[in-house]
């Protein structure tokens, strides 16, 4: 008996995926009011993304990975290396953290053409 695996089965899981992070958008808005909230979507956030990479990969999608490093990772990167006020840092670390749940609402978007 042979298992044959769907050419999109991986896209199918990605956009699964998808539908299940981004309802992880609700835990950063209630991070304004509860800390605990926001680590749980930092956590989700940085477990998803090697999946979603691999994934892109593999379906040579590599427009999106070059948009993922300059919407998400440039921007990320430069909020850790800068030296700014800690009070300003919280905030531009909550909009990376924003620009990444953005970036994942278009790619769910996107991927219903594939």
């Amino acid at each position: 008996m042979d298992i044959e695996i769907s050419k999109n089965y991986n896209v199918r899981r990605l956009q699964q995926w998808l539908d299940y992070e981004l309802s992880t958008f609700i835990l950063m808005l209630l991070s304004w009011f509860v800390h605990f909230a926001l680590l749980l979507a930092i956590i989700a956030a940085v477990i998803f993304t090697p999946f979603m990479l691999k994934v892109l990969f593999e379906e040579r999608r590599f427009g999106w990975i070059v948009f993922f490093f300059l919407m998400v990772i440039f921007p990320a990167a430069g909020v850790l290396f800068l030296n700014i006020d800690s009070a300003y840092k919280a905030v531009a670390e909550l909009i990376s953290l924003a620009l990444f749940y953005f970036y994942c609402f278009i790619l769910r978007l996107a991927i219903k053409d594939w």
